[in-house]
């Protein structure tokens, strides 16, 4: 079923908003401070993507951040509305325990305080949490379960994510660089992101700013900390084909694009092989060069990141990719430093993987 996207909500590095993810991702500028809360003494990097502006600290920081995306997304939406509006919301940590709250309570903890009274979920997979979660919504405004919901994801920095990820040697000296001859892992990330969907029909509250037509999600890969090339090539043709497109109709990928080793190649290889020798003509991109990786606020915030260039009709840089990987020279990886405008730009498909074997894909398209 295809649902409309009436409704964002985004506070990142880039900053608060979802005009400020916009200029971050247009001018490749984010606020990555050093890490001060905890010791990261001997730690392969010692910075972290931040959220201007947010001073709370502990476990309540995740909450804030989610709250602060979901107000904008709701911001205008009748009141009688959002009391029915359901909440889906992606964490990489749902174990954490909000004073006075069970775990596993981050989106009815947010719902409570934003006012939605529909139905709240908490969806963690990862890395892949925020895409996943949207596949969720989806589903429960396909199944008629609830005429509106936001959803996406939110984490905050923790020791345990941060240190946890060093002992992985999965963090990079320089942040993310994907693609890049010089890639060597990830930066870390705070942030929330949020969509607002419902039923595309007579009904629907606002103007669409796109359309959610499509969603694959695989659990599949033969090592815990790298994605498999088979689980993400899946994932993409069930989204295709949930979409009923073929894949000549995609006008770009946004990719995940971690920066890793690994994670890149075995995107690469996914993506030849669903697209083969069209490969080459369709523009690629990945935005964690400039945010860092938003963990389970990754596949949400780069959905929202599909959403804005299918509305400005322009593909933001992959930001940290020089010098370009020579084994990724079939990719059209957008450089530069300013966004490539794309006449008659339509389709967008957005890929998200997790540890342990998570992937999702998203087909988006302009209305």
């Amino acid at each position: 079923m295809t649902t409309a996207i009436t409704g964002l909500g985004v506070c990142s590095p880039g900053g608060v908003g979802v005009p400020a993810l916009w200029e971050a991702l247009a001018t490749g500028h984010a606020h990555r401070p050093a890490v001060a809360e905890f010791d990261v003494e001997g730690a392969t990097l010692r910075s972290a993507g931040r959220v201007p502006g947010h001073d709370t600290d502990g476990a309540w920081r995740t909450l804030d951040l989610a709250e602060t995306a979901v107000r904008e997304a709701v911001e205008g939406l009748d009141e009688e509305l959002v009391r029915e509006t359901a909440l889906v919301l992606g964490t990489t940590d749902p174990g954490v325990v909000l004073p006075g709250r069970f775990a596993g309570d981050l989106a009815a903890a947010c719902a409570q305080r934003t006012g939605l009274g529909g139905e709240a979920i908490t969806v963690a997979n990862a890395s892949a949490s925020g895409a996943a979660a949207i596949g969720v919504a989806r589903d429960l405004v396909a199944a008629g379960e609830a005429r509106v919901a936001v959803v996406g994801g939110a984490d905050a920095i923790t020791d345990l994510a941060f240190l946890g990820l060093n002992s992985l040697r999965t963090l990079g000296p320089n942040g993310c660089r994907p693609f890049s001859a010089q890639r060597r892992g990830i930066g870390l990330s705070e942030g929330a992101a949020v969509l607002r969907i419902e039923r595309l029909d007579d009904d629907t509250a606002c103007t669409p700013l796109a359309v959610l037509t499509g969603c694959g999600l695989t659990n599949a890969t033969g090592h815990l900390a790298a994605p498999g090339a088979d689980g993400i090539e899946l994932a993409v043709r069930m989204a295709l084909d949930d979409a009923g497109i073929e894949p000549n109709e995609v006008d770009f990928v946004n990719t995940h694009g971690p920066g890793t080793r690994r994670g890149d190649n075995a995107e690469a290889d996914a993506l030849r092989s669903v697209f083969g020798d069209a490969l080459p003509g369709i523009p690629v991109n990945s935005v964690k060069g400039v945010l860092w990786h938003l963990q389970g606020g990754a596949g949400a915030v780069e959905a929202v990141a599909c959403v804005l260039s299918l509305v400005h009709g322009a593909i933001t840089p992959t930001w940290g990719s020089e010098p370009i990987d020579p084994a990724f020279a079939d990719l059209d990886l957008v450089g530069g430093d300013a966004p490539r405008h794309v006449p008659g730009l339509r389709t967008a498909l957005t890929i998200s993987c997790g540890l342990g074997g998570m992937n999702t894909a998203l087909v988006l398209r302009r209305p």
